[in-house]
């Protein structure tokens, strides 16, 4: 499995497609994501993964364990270049990446601001 630590993954900004696959439970509990980065729920990939096969991603998870290695393992079975961010978004936000906040949509879903 091919993984990225926080502080490679900022020299590829710009260059990757950063998706979030946070179970929608846990996104919504933290209310916030890394800024630039794009949803994907973790359980649909099998019906978003076709939209990014021409895409160099790093999706990350709550800590970099089952969820995001499990989506990142299915995507690469499907050909597409994919890492996952070693220890998650909170590896992340610890190296000083971005977070922008999540809005409460009107039936209970949670969009970026």
């Amino acid at each position: 499995m091919s993984k990225i630590k926080p502080s490679e993954l900022f020299e590829l900004l710009g260059t990757i497609t950063l998706l979030d696959v946070r179970k929608p439970k846990a996104r919504a509990a933290s209310g916030e994501m890394i800024a630039g980065s794009v949803f994907q729920h973790p359980f649909l990939a099998v019906n978003w993964a076709a939209e990014f096969t021409s895409h160099q991603l790093v999706i990350y998870c709550v800590h970099g364990h089952e969820v995001s290695q499990s989506v990142c393992g299915f995507l690469r079975d499907e050909g597409i270049n994919c890492r996952y961010a070693e220890g998650g978004m909170a590896a992340m936000i610890d190296a000083g990446f971005e977070t922008v906040a999540l809005e409460t949509t009107g039936a209970g879903h949670v969009q970026s601001q």
